[in-house]
């Protein structure tokens, strides 16, 4: 038999409680029962204080919502951001929850954690939808996903914001020009322009950007609206060459005039990634239309090998001009990078284009070179078959130019105009 026999009844159960849990029982002194016949032994007792657990006040939370707010303010973003996702956590109610999750997105995409901050804005539009702040999260996730060039999910976006009531104009265009950006880039050029053109209408109503520097919110328009002009422009092709060679490359210089519009409008909202979007676009239009021009074959006319260098020296002297304005955006939008610390992948894009120009432009200079004329003889001959071509089409009476009276070897390219004033290609 143990010395200790344990207690048995009400008193074991005592003794468990203060063994087990130590609560209530330390403020007394017990006596430990001892076996019959034998002296009482005391038994040292340990005060242990209550572990109370307790859920925080609705003001309390509201009070370190404030305070992580103010944290946000001063751009103490780190601080701020532990601080909302903490109290995330502690929250039960979903109107604080929603707000706490929204301020950390804020908090994560101002210290440049663009990956988390979409997830807090997507947690806020999945899990607290019927909170008035999750239309917020709506904006804010779209114009990450954008950055991101995840148009599926940007289109899906649009489609959530837009199917919310009650919107103020400035959502109703950003949501329009989101869906209308998805669209295009993912080749739906018809969807896009109609989108495009509700964003534009209620820009047109309401006057926005008419004069000074235009809202963000306009500036994606204006890109969308570009991206739709260049993709309708790149369908007009100049090779092979027809009797419409003309017409087409005036049609397609155009086209290229007024993306770069559109483009340019984007510019003036002077907001660094839109502008380092639109800056590459722009120079990738001429880039594209050199490539193409280049592949255009000599005249049938041109029988002897001469004849065709005369041919390809000309075109490549006509057509350097678009290399040279490429280069020249991309540089522009690369210094746009490197003033602003723009690090999207557009800078990137337009770093690579502008070494891919540079090099470009240097093989078109050797190709030239080892040509039998030289650049000289070739201007005065380009200047020639201008004044020929000026002189021919004062003889003949537009009415009677037929296109069956229109061979290949008869067209020269035709220089397209920019505000009214020949672009020297």
């Amino acid at each position: 038999m143990s010395a200790h026999p344990l207690p048995r009844g009400r008193s074991f159960a005592v003794f468990v409680m203060c063994l087990g849990v130590g609560v209530g029982c330390g403020a007394r002194d017990t006596v430990a029962v001892s076996p019959a016949g034998a002296a009482p032994v005391a038994v040292a007792q340990q005060t242990v204080t209550p572990l109370v657990i307790r859920a925080y006040s609705t003001d309390e939370l509201l009070a370190e919502l404030e305070h992580a707010r103010g944290l946000l303010l001063v751009e103490k973003f780190d601080e701020a951001s532990s601080s909302f996702d903490r109290l995330r956590a502690q929250a039960g109610e979903p109107s604080i929850q929603a707000a706490a999750a929204f301020h950390a997105g804020l908090a994560y995409e101002g210290n440049g954690d663009r990956a988390t901050a979409l997830a807090r804005y997507q947690l806020v539009a999945e899990s607290f939808g019927d909170q008035a702040i999750a239309r917020n999260a709506l904006v804010r996730m779209m114009r990450l996903l954008g950055r991101f060039e995840r148009w599926t999910e940007l289109g899906a976006a649009a489609d959530r914001l837009l199917a919310r009531g009650d919107l103020p104009v400035m959502d109703q265009i950003e949501g329009q020009g989101s869906k209308a950006l998805a669209l295009v880039e993912l080749a739906h050029v018809d969807g896009a322009s109609v989108h495009a053109a509700k964003a534009l209408a209620l820009i047109e109503q309401h006057g926005f950007g008419r004069s000074g520097q235009p809202p963000v919110q306009v500036a994606q328009v204006s890109f969308a609206e570009g991206e739709i002009r260049r993709l309708k422009s790149e369908t007009i092709k100049l090779v092979p060459v027809t009797a419409q060679f003309g017409e087409r490359l005036e049609a397609r210089c155009q086209g290229l005039l007024d993306a770069q519009s559109a483009y340019t409008d984007t510019m003036r909202a002077r907001d660094s990634h839109w502008s380092a979007m639109s800056g590459f676009r722009v120079g990738q239009l001429y880039t594209q239309l050199h490539a193409e021009a280049m592949m255009i074959p000599p005249p049938d006319k041109a029988k002897t090998l001469k004849q065709k260098q005369l041919f390809e020296g000309a075109l490549r002297l006509r057509y350097r001009t678009l290399l040279e304005k490429g280069l020249r955006m991309m540089d522009a939008t690369v210094r746009i990078g490197d003033r602003t610390g723009e690090d999207s992948e557009w800078v990137m894009r337009s770093r690579e284009a502008k070494r891919a120009l540079e090099q470009s432009l240097v093989d078109e200079k050797l190709a030239l070179s080892k040509l039998p004329y030289t650049e000289e003889e070739l201007r005065k001959g380009l200047e020639s078959l201008k004044a020929r071509a000026t002189d021919e089409k004062k003889a003949v009476k537009p009415a009677d130019v037929k296109p069956a009276d229109v061979k290949p070897a008869d067209v020269k390219p035709v220089a397209p105009t920019e505000d009214g004033k020949p672009l020297k290609l």
